[in-house]
């Protein structure tokens, strides 16, 4: 009877396991549909944002107004968004900034609309600040993951830019007389129905809301957790990772028309980008658990080291495509394997502030570069850009080798 009762015992926890391994591959692949429609929301304001700036700007320098204060909005809910979910939980944190996103999106038509270029900036910006909470959907996919399947559960809500990269250029283009003379306003249509489609998505998701014990406590100093090796370079290979990333694909456009080819070339470019940037996604996690996170983020350093000098070696089509897919794959693995690390150095009770200022350090990273890279290449030119980024990815390496040298155990004296 006690071996029955130890065999039913057993059986018992396998099959809670088992449950419990499928209810969080379940939620993990709400996430990753959730993060298709934000990035297919991205997407599609990204597509028309400038050229409706140059419509309906008081002076056509000012076209770019509109998406620089959409970067730096998100920028700024970064933390905001964090500590709204310690608070109300993640779901309903989710769909409060979609929320946000919407009334932006109905302004910004309105100001299409009316030919209001400070509306459609003041729809910008509050559509910009509910993307602030998005980037938190990869920490999410933590939060409802065992630990063994925490890194395949970042890359794959990470996957779901591979939608938008094939999808929203698509949904642009069906989209453009779809309100008849208001010329892209389809588009506005087509995000408020992706973010219905996500908020639907988020309430069928079960993410663990923070216990009373997290939302009390304090945990450590930020000063203190930012010092550990571990915590460097898990922001240094995200954040340098995405700026490098960023600075050098949005010069590209510039230098493929330069270099006599078409739009319609330079969209093709992008397109290699964004397949190279999401991917990999499928398959970065199992990589991270099988050869380690360190060993992936040097990997991605050097994916861009070689896009680099792909840069330098010649302007042809195919010049392009492959440096804009290698140095999207760096990106894809120096920024899943910068987040996987950075998990492993804060408690739950740390984790709202430490993620929603690791955030901020990115993309406020990510903005500068925004604003620099057109900048940068009509200054000085394409190789100036190239060669400007070196020393970034040379930081990365660096960091990356050094964490290595603390991790290696002290040799042990001989008697």
């Amino acid at each position: 009877m006690p071996s029955a009762t130890l065999a039913n015992s057993h059986y018992g926890v396998v099959f809670a396991c088992f449950m419990s391994e499928k209810k969080s591959v379940r939620n993990v692949a709400l996430l990753a549909c959730a993060q298709a429609m934000a990035n297919t929301q991205m997407v599609l304001i990204f597509t028309v944002s400038g050229l409706i700036g140059a419509t309906i700007a008081p002076d056509a320098r000012m076209a770019t107004v509109p998406i620089t204060l959409q970067f730096l909005a998100m920028m700024a809910s970064t933390v905001p968004a964090a500590y709204t979910m310690r608070a109300i939980g993640r779901a309903p944190g989710f769909i409060a900034f979609v929320g946000i996103g919407a009334v932006g999106v109905v302004i910004a038509l309105w100001g299409v609309w009316e030919h209001d270029f400070w509306l459609f900036c003041l729809g910008s910006i509050l559509f910009g600040f509910s993307q602030g909470s998005n980037q938190q959907l990869r920490f999410a996919a933590v939060d409802v993951a065992s630990p063994e399947f925490k890194s395949r559960a970042v890359s794959l809500v990470l996957a779901g830019g591979v939608f938008a990269g094939l999808a929203g250029p698509t949904i642009s283009t069906l989209s453009v007389d779809l309100l008849g003379t208001v010329t892209f306003g389809g588009a506005f249509v087509a995000i408020l129905v992706t973010q219905v489609v996500m908020v639907a998505l988020l309430m069928f998701t079960d993410i663990p809301r923070p216990t009373a014990a997290e939302r009390a406590a304090t945990g450590r100093p930020f000063g203190e957790i930012a010092r550990q090796p571990m915590f460097i370079v898990a922001l240094l290979s995200a954040m340098l990772g995405y700026g490098v990333m960023n600075f050098v694909m949005l010069s590209t456009p510039l230098i493929v028309v330069h270099s006599g080819h078409t739009i319609a070339d330079s969209n093709d470019v992008i397109m290699w980008h964004v397949l190279g940037m999401f991917l990999p996604s499928f398959i970065t996690g199992w990589l991270i658990k099988k050869y380690g996170d360190l060993n992936i983020i040097a990997v991605g350093a050097l994916l861009s080291l070689i896009c680099l000098a792909v840069n330098l070696s010649g302007e042809t089509l195919w010049h392009f495509r492959i440096a804009m897919a290698l140095v999207g794959v760096g990106w894809n693995f120096m920024f899943t394997g910068g987040t996987t690390l950075l998990t492993e150095t804060y408690t739950p009770a740390e984790k709202a502030n430490v993620q929603g200022i690791n955030d901020l350090l990115v993309f406020g990273t990510v903005a500068f570069c925004s604003l620099a890279a057109g900048t940068t290449y009509q200054w000085v030119g394409w190789t100036a850009v190239n060669i400007a980024v070196f020393p970034a990815l040379a930081i990365v390496l660096g960091a990356n080798l050094w964490l290595r040298l603390q991790r290696r155990p002290a040799a042990v004296p001989a008697e």
